[in-house]
């Protein structure tokens, strides 16, 4: 079995066992849509057109791995520094440059207009983490390449943190509870379910906030981490693209913005 097999059936079986540590822990307070059929099939159905063009993103890895070991100009190549050192610069790199494109995400409109596919849904869960927009992808992967050629990363290097990346996305959109203290601990370097399900509530000052997709130490440096008590509530407001209906939610990027960014208080 290759690498590529071996990792993706790894992160398959991730998902599916946070998804039946979803049914399972049953958390209290836990609301679903009275659309939630149509709720799954939407956000599969995002999946499925972004697997479709998922083979930009190997591509994309490949090609600036490629450029970087041809010219020479990545750091990895001129310090000539161990596998185990590259990956966690790669990782790191890769996680700090993905919060700054996400909270522009935020802050720019028409950034919003895609990523906000991702915050219209109505309940989150490990399905969330699959809910993006096509047009996100086409963001996220310039800023990728270009890490990969100033670290000089190797594919494997790549490959490895893109799925530690992907296992932390699935993981923090699992709604599951953690015990309090583990949490708080866990919380000090790691983003936890607890802590993303604050990113998507629909009050602005609430989900501009929690932007790290691996690690809370930028959230921390840059003044943008927020940890709040209690289950919140999930979604956006005053949509005018419905949450649960997939071709609506694929033209919603072109559509004019509502007021799902006004400031309302919990």
């Amino acid at each position: 079995m290759s690498r590529d097999s071996i990792i993706s059936l790894g992160l398959l079986t991730w998902f599916a066992l946070l998804a039946v540590a979803e049914v399972a822990s049953a958390q209290p307070g836990r609301t679903q849509s009275n659309g939630r059929d149509a709720r799954l099939f939407t956000n599969f159905g995002l999946t499925a057109v972004n697997l479709i063009l998922s083979g930009l993103v190997p591509l994309a890895s490949v090609t600036a791995a490629t450029v970087s070991e041809q010219l020479g100009i990545g750091l990895a190549q001129r310090l000539s520094l161990p596998w185990l050192t590259i990956l966690a610069l790669t990782l790191g790199t890769q996680s700090f440059a993905t919060y700054w494109l996400h909270r522009l995400m935020h802050k720019k409109m028409l950034l919003w207009r895609v990523h906000r596919v991702h915050h219209a849904d109505s309940e989150v869960d490990v399905s969330t983490s699959l809910r993006n927009h096509p047009l996100e992808l086409m963001l996220t992967l310039p800023i990728s390449a270009l890490v990969i050629i100033v670290i000089g990363s190797p594919i494997s290097a790549v490959v490895v943190s893109q799925a530690f990346l992907l296992a932390a996305t699935i993981w923090q959109h699992a709604d599951i509870a953690l015990p309090r203290r583990f949490d708080t601990l866990l919380a000090l370097f790691f983003v936890t379910p607890k802590l993303h399900r604050l990113h998507h509530s629909p009050v602005r000052l609430v989900h501009d906030s929690n932007f790290g997709e691996l690690f809370t130490i930028w959230d921390r440096l840059f003044g943008t981490f927020k940890d709040i008590e209690g289950r919140s509530c999930v979604g956006l407001i005053d949509q005018l693209a419905r949450p649960d209906h997939l071709l609506e939610q694929l033209w919603s990027p072109v559509q004019p913005t509502a007021v799902e960014h006004k400031l309302d208080v919990i």
